[in-house]
């Protein structure tokens, strides 16, 4: 199997220490073992390592990024470069076309694709071999690997297995679950009707046989060859994969994973992972509870007799919100066309 780490997203919800300019997978605010803080991307690039997979990995990128990729990592990851940012579907399909293409990847060959801010534990990463064995097993189009919820959520995306009864008659396989349907981000009430009928966070994980994207490239008139693909970019639909493929698709399965997941793609899910409660040139009082100051400027910031509050200050501006409520920062934000551009200075 060959894996595909997505590294080409701005992450804005985590606003102002990332930006269209400097992504969130890059922010080195993460506790690293033995001391020190480290990336998300340096995160699972070392844990990836430890499993001893990342001679299958690539990274699919922008080319503004491949810089920082290389410094971050020090080492020589395979980098597959986007012409422009598209969408998760066209990311898929140019590194599709690079393996079939320049590596010369047999097209029988399993492609398992990872969002590169997933938080999970080093145990995680042998279940991706579960997943491949699925895949093949099954004669699904696509296997997705999704986490089983630890409470009613709506910060996540679920995938619904098809219930009991619609499965009546066939045969059951405890290593995975046929998909029913999708359902975004649901308010609490649909999120507990949701955990009724087994479904699970989906993860931004999925597997495919490397013959199967190419056919369908194919079959909508896109060149499998990646220079080409790289000429023709523009013409790929601005889209995910989940819409592309996923939506719709009756040849889906479902690996359930039980270890726990978390993406950090929001200040309150990152916040919990801090190693610290300041990052930075920063305090905060006695009589303040459950709060964090990630700092980049050089001046202090000091938070007084506030609970749940997240701060987080750099060149690009301040942002001072409650936690839970941090994600709707996001409305609030100029395009990115509109964004001033300046270099930013990481927390060292």
């Amino acid at each position: 199997m060959k894996l595909v780490l997505l590294s080409g997203g701005s992450g804005t919800r985590l606003w102002p220490l990332s930006s269209s300019i400097r992504s969130k997978q890059f922010l080195q605010v993460l506790p690293a073992p033995g001391g020190g803080r480290e990336s998300m991307l340096q995160r699972i690039w070392r844990q990836l390592s430890a499993a001893g997979l990342d001679h299958e990995v690539y990274i699919a990128t922008s080319s503004g990024q491949e810089m920082l990729i290389r410094k971050q990592l020090r080492t020589a990851p395979r980098v597959i470069i986007e012409p422009r940012r598209r969408d998760t579907f066209p990311a898929v399909s140019l590194a599709s076309a690079y393996l079939y293409s320049v590596e010369n990847i047999p097209p029988e060959e399993t492609v398992i694709v990872l969002p590169v801010d997933a938080y999970v534990n080093d145990e995680f990463f042998f279940k991706l071999a579960e997943l491949d064995r699925a895949l093949r097993q099954s004669g699904a189009e696509v296997a997705l690997l999704g986490a089983k919820p630890d409470g009613p959520s709506g910060k996540y995306g679920y995938i619904v297995p098809v219930p009991s009864s619609a499965a009546a008659g066939k045969p059951e396989n405890p290593a995975y679950v046929p998909v029913d349907c999708f359902v975004e981000k649901p308010e609490k009430k649909a999120a507990e009707a949701l955990l009724k009928q087994q479904a699970m966070w989906n993860c931004g994980i999925f597997a495919f046989r490397l013959c199967d994207l190419l056919s369908r490239l194919e079959a909508a008139g896109y060149p499998k060859d990646y220079a080409e693909l790289q000429r023709q970019y523009h013409r790929l639909p601005k889209s995910s994969f989940d819409v592309e493929v996923l939506e719709g698709n009756s040849r889906l399965i479902c690996v359930p994973y039980h270890q726990g997941w978390k993406d950090l793609g929001t200040w309150n899910t990152l916040s919990e992972e801090l190693a610290s409660s300041v990052l930075g040139w920063g305090q905060v009082s006695a009589d303040s509870r459950n709060c964090q100051i990630v700092n980049e400027l050089d001046i202090p910031v000091m938070l007084v007799g506030l609970d749940d509050v997240i701060v987080a200050a750099g060149p690009g501006g301040i942002l001072v919100a409650r936690k839970d409520a941090a994600d709707h920062l996001k409305h609030l934000l100029p395009a990115p066309d509109q964004e001033e551009r300046k270099e930013y200075i990481p927390v060292d």
